[in-house]
């Protein structure tokens, strides 16, 4: 556009020129030529403005259709997640109702709301409570096996003590040699098994399920596995053995509750 100014300007002053001319010397060229040249010269200018704009303004188009495909493929990947999280979640589902029809002593299923305020890594907000049945001191599972027991209940929500936790104990066994022990948490990932003699058999990768003896935790529970054994006396009578629970801490998202 700007250009176009910058040749009618050119145009009125070549034409005051001519005409200035002309009127003192004659007529020189005929006016319908000038007009002639300088047409074709505007042709030939808005085909150079074409030719030079023409590959930028492609690019602007190509640059929004880009933008245009990132957004779809963008909504398509948040459709996808949605969806692969909602199979997950059915998946878990189907495998807490099966947990939950093969148990007698069944109170409800609860969702993890939130963390503790205290002991955050190891307490655990559900969204069941008193008028649930959830009492306190109940047994907490999942699938994969104990998750921990009911420290408190409020009328609409309970908070749960994982195993890992330091205050967390029960009576445990192994599943073959039903050599029988004590769980406790040490604060971290894992546990600590207790309370077994030198004299016993217990090696790497031996199952520890509740054995009931504590009046607290209904028996069979899956607990976890041995992790280390230390052989080496220090002095003491028994041996110090890991264990790591089968249900990972961070992994839990709903709980089934027993008596």
């Amino acid at each position: 556009m700007q250009r176009k100014k910058y040749f009618f300007f050119i145009f009125v002053i070549i034409t005051f020129i001519l005409m200035t001319y002309q009127s003192k010397k004659g007529r020189l060229l005929h006016i319908d030529f000038i007009n002639s040249i300088l047409d074709s010269s505007f042709e030939i200018t808005e085909d150079l403005i074409d030719a030079v704009t023409k590959p930028f303004k492609t690019m602007m188009l190509r640059d929004e259709e880009n933008r245009l495909l990132q957004q779809q493929v963008r909504k398509l990947l948040m459709e996808k997640e949605r969806g692969q999280e909602a199979l997950i979640e059915n998946r878990r589902l189907r495998e807490l109702l099966k947990l939950r029809e093969s148990r007698k002593n069944y109170i409800v299923s609860a969702r993890v709301i939130a963390r503790g305020i205290d002991h955050p890594k190891n307490i655990l907000i559900l969204d069941r409570g008193l008028k649930d049945g959830v009492k306190k001191d109940m047994t907490a599972m999942t699938p994969k096996g104990l998750a921990g027991k009911i420290l408190d209940v409020s009328d609409s929500y309970s908070r749960l003590m994982l195993l890992t936790d330091i205050n967390f104990s029960a009576a445990v066994r192994q599943q073959e040699t039903r050599t029988e022990g004590i769980i406790s948490g040490t604060g971290t990932g894992k546990c600590i098994l207790k309370y077994i003699p030198y004299e016993e058999e217990i090696k790497n990768g031996d199952t520890l399920i509740t054995s009931g003896l504590d009046s607290l935790f209904p028996p069979g529970i899956p607990v976890g596995y041995v992790s280390k054994v230390h052989d080496k006396k220090d002095g003491g009578y028994f041996r110090q053995i890991e264990v790591v629970p089968f249900q990972d801490d961070t992994g839990i998202e709903e709980v089934l509750i027993v008596r």
